[in-house]
């Protein structure tokens, strides 16, 4: 699936390049943001499923996986606050932390008799592992992601980035299972709402990028069904 939407992404950025209408790059800079955040899920689907998970020994206690948190952020550090009372009680060697630069996994041993869990993948931007920490706090555990580069971010999680996309593509009508089908879509309905110069535009970019794909072999993806 990665690969069908790499080569939609290719050619949204090869009409990109031959657009001359500001309206038209507009909006393949638009569908061009979106095949990207496509892209990325996919990719964090993957890796998700591939990633090895730490091998936790049995101790008998119940095991609590921790999925709520409050938010916090600044220039340097993306701060995650998990509630457990009477952690900040707790032996620091209870509690274990391992970073990579997009993930995080957190264990706490046998706080009133009880285990905890916390964790996380796919970060929408890097960390830097060897500065990421956590803090025993009063009845709450800080988790202290160190940005690998300083800035604002839009989400926590690619994913989550990425299905807000994929719903904001819904609500544009665009098909966001055949995004090849959106672009058709797209550019035929701009040619049709548009006036002269952009139907111009269109059909030029359309035609030289399909002459291309019959110049490498590849076939053409068949017109748009507009009216030439």
């Amino acid at each position: 699936m990665t690969g069908d939407l790499t080569k939609d992404l290719e050619e949204t950025e090869k009409f990109i390049e031959q657009a001359q209408s500001g309206v038209v790059k507009q909006a393949l800079n638009d569908l061009k943001q979106k095949l990207q955040y496509q892209i990325e899920q996919a990719k964090f689907k993957q890796a998700g499923s591939s990633t090895p998970k730490r091998i936790i020994q049995n101790s008998g206690r119940p095991l609590i996986k921790l999925a709520t948190y409050a938010y916090d952020e600044s220039d340097n550090f993306v701060k995650l606050y998990y509630t457990l009372n009477g952690i900040q009680n707790l032996p620091a060697e209870n509690v274990t932390a391992h970073f990579t630069d997009d993930s995080f996994d957190v264990h706490v041993t046998d706080l009133d008799g009880k285990d905890y869990t916390i964790s996380a993948i796919g970060f929408t931007h890097p960390i830097d592992p060897e500065k990421s920490l956590v803090k025993q706090k009063a009845d709450s555990l800080l988790v202290m992601m160190k940005k690998a580069k300083s800035g604002t971010w839009s989400e926590l999680l690619k994913i989550v980035h990425a299905k807000k996309n994929e719903e904001k593509m819904k609500a544009d009508n665009m098909d966001v299972s055949d995004p090849q089908a959106g672009l058709m879509n797209m550019m035929k309905k701009m040619y049709d709402e548009g006036d002269d110069d952009m139907k111009r535009n269109i059909r030029k970019a359309w035609h030289e990028s399909q002459s291309k794909k019959m110049g490498d072999g590849m076939g053409g993806a068949g017109d748009l069904g507009l009216d030439f």
